[in-house]
């Protein structure tokens, strides 16, 4: 498999885990419904049936993963697959180098930058970098993307004539077979929820007359399919299920 049809499947398992939507959270690599920038990588490796080695972390990656991090100052010195990274210098009230790769960690190897985000070059022409951050997003400008390059890992991959294989796609969590309504006095939108507690991330705001599959019943909480948003949660005093003869849970 030459290089270049690596970074295909590479690029098709980005945009797999993009099609899904997932929730920003910190470590997620898309296979849970949760993903970070980092991840957003990992999880189109492992996709693709290769191994991540290393730690779940941009800093890591930079220092660990790349054939040659380069300083990017303009759109031409990007290609397709490419991974960018954006950074902080030692200084800026932002940095926050973890000391495992300050002088005297396991990791120093001279470079003191914060890379605190990542993203991958899906597009040139048009300029494409898709990343995950409070959403997933597709950058159309270079902006604030200052370095890049080249994965050891998808080099590797075309190298050694490693065929990457498809790894199993996570199964859509079933539903009970019942169908609900959503449901509110006041007639206002439902809050859908990552986890069921109030104090939890609201994921979504469902109108009112929404219908949904039940996952799974509860006294307090109901756990539903929505659209593509699977395995979230809804208060169940507002998921009146259809047609059951109960009511609503």
């Amino acid at each position: 498999m030459t290089y270049d049809e690596v970074v295909k499947k590479f690029l098709e398992k980005v945009q797999v885990i993009k099609s899904l939507n997932p929730a920003y959270r910190q470590p997620g690599d898309g296979s849970d419904g949760t993903c970070d920038c980092i991840g957003l990588v990992i999880g189109a490796i492992r996709r693709m049936g290769l191994k991540w080695t290393g730690i779940h972390g941009t800093n890591w990656a930079a220092r660990k993963e790349f054939v040659e991090l380069k300083q990017i100052t303009d759109e031409s010195q990007l290609h397709v697959g490419d991974v960018v990274l954006k950074a902080y210098d030692r200084g800026n009230s932002k940095w926050k180098l973890p000391g495992r790769y300050q002088q005297g960690g396991k990791y120093f190897n001279g470079d003191t930058k914060d890379y605190y985000h990542a993203g991958v070059v899906t597009s040139v022409h048009p300029l494409n970098i898709t990343h995950m951050s409070s959403k997933m997003t597709v950058d159309k400008k270079l902006g604030q993307w200052r370095f890049g390059g080249r994965l050891k890992i998808l080099d590797r991959a075309a190298d050694e004539g490693v065929q990457p294989t498809p790894s199993p796609a996570p199964k859509p969590i079933p539903s009970t077979g019942s169908e609900a309504v959503v449901y509110a006095e006041n007639g206002l939108p439902v809050k859908l929820r990552q986890y069921p507690s109030r104090s939890c991330r609201t994921w979504d705001s469902i109108p009112v007359g929404t219908i949904l599959e039940v996952v799974a019943p509860g006294e307090e909480w109901c756990q539903v399919n929505c659209g593509r948003r699977q395995g979230w949660y809804m208060m169940a005093a507002f998921v009146d299920v259809i047609g059951d003869g109960r009511g609503k849970y």
